[in-house]
């Protein structure tokens, strides 16, 4: 069977299901001939808005459902199923993911602030740094020069 390359809104709704379910884009698409191929995924989301909105959710929803997986891996931790190395390796790999997928819940924040009374205070200056154009008198010019 040939893979699609008619958009189809009820097809991407599947596929965007299984993302949020936690699965990869890439693997869904390869994994049945029904669904479309990457590049022909890439370019349905590119031309359908509303595609483009689903697949943001399906990518936020799967950054929470990674949060199931870190809790799977603290099970197997504490059955002893896994070392403690592997599990923090394992952790830190899905938090990142999490972060990537849905940055505003789970990214790092940064925070820029200043004291009240004290304020952060940004100063632009232009710097002159042509030593001979500022000298005021020949003696200078002649000190730079040699």
């Amino acid at each position: 069977m040939a893979r699609p390359s008619e958009y189809n809104f009820d097809l991407c709704v599947e596929i965007c299901d299984k993302i949020a379910e936690g699965n990869n884009v890439k693997r869904i698409l390869d994994s049945e001939s029904k669904y479309p191929d990457w590049t022909t995924f890439r370019r349905w989301k590119m031309n359908n808005e509303e595609l483009r909105t689903l697949y943001v959710n399906a990518q936020q929803d799967k950054a929470i459902a990674l949060e199931n997986e870190i809790d799977d891996l603290r099970d197997l931790l504490t059955t002893k199923e896994i070392d403690y190395p592997t599990y923090n390796a394992l952790v830190n790999t899905v938090k990142w993911k999490m972060a990537k997928f849905y940055p505003k819940v789970f990214g790092d924040k940064t925070i820029l602030s200043g004291d009240p009374d004290n304020p952060i205070n940004t100063n632009h200056s232009i710097l002159n740094i042509d030593p001979l154009k500022d000298a005021t008198d020949d003696s200078a010019k002649e000190n730079i020069e040699s």
